[in-house]
């Protein structure tokens, strides 16, 4: 006796039944089509790599804007989160929002530390209070808002002129460190 409930079982069982009929049709339909390499998988890929031209990066902590990154190229490096950057202008402002301009050849800027690298011929401007910097490197860590230049450095100002072998400028404090051997001329100095 065949009824509704018996007729459903009866459908895998005909499947069952004639699979050696429909087996080869099948598998030539859902064989991948190009054959298969084991060498595709491994080759090296390039996850990012790409140049960008007329780059601004800007800086933010707590609604504020701590720097302004420009630069003429970015192009990516083989360290992730990493671009190198030419002819690099920034901009960083204190906790009074005074500016201080900083150019370079070159630098390399880290999305996720939030580190600013500048190499060649580094030229740091205060202009409101009309101080100069020249170094070679300087780290720039918008984090712990400090300024690194662990070579020698040359510091102008009004009638003073500092060159010393490193130098740490801390933005929050105002506070300059200057290492190794420190030579410093003052002109204008009256004795009293």
């Amino acid at each position: 006796m065949i009824n509704r409930r018996n007729f459903l079982w009866l459908i895998p069982l005909l499947l069952l039944i004639t699979f050696p009929a429909w087996r080869m049709p099948l598998a030539s339909f859902l064989e991948p089509r190009g054959g298969y390499d084991p060498e595709f998988g491994k080759g090296d890929k390039d996850k990012h790599n790409f140049i960008l031209e007329d780059v601004i990066i800007i800086q933010n902590k707590t609604g504020r804007k701590t720097a302004e990154v420009r630069a003429e190229r970015a192009l990516t490096s083989d360290t992730p989160n990493e671009f190198e950057l030419t002819s690099v202008i920034t901009d960083i402002f204190d906790e009074s929002n005074e500016k201080v301009n900083i150019r370079a050849e070159t630098g390399i800027y880290n999305t996720e530390t939030r580190q600013l690298t500048l190499i060649e011929n580094v030229r740091v401007n205060r202009a409101a209070q009309n101080q100069k910097l020249f170094s070679d490197l300087l780290y720039y860590n918008d984090t712990s808002r400090t300024i690194n230049c662990p070579g020698k450095t040359r510091l102008t100002g009004n009638n003073i002129e500092i060159n010393g072998g490193s130098l740490d400028y801390n933005i929050a404090t105002n506070q300059y460190t200057l290492g190794g051997r420190v030579f410093c001329t003052i002109t204008g100095f009256t004795q009293p």
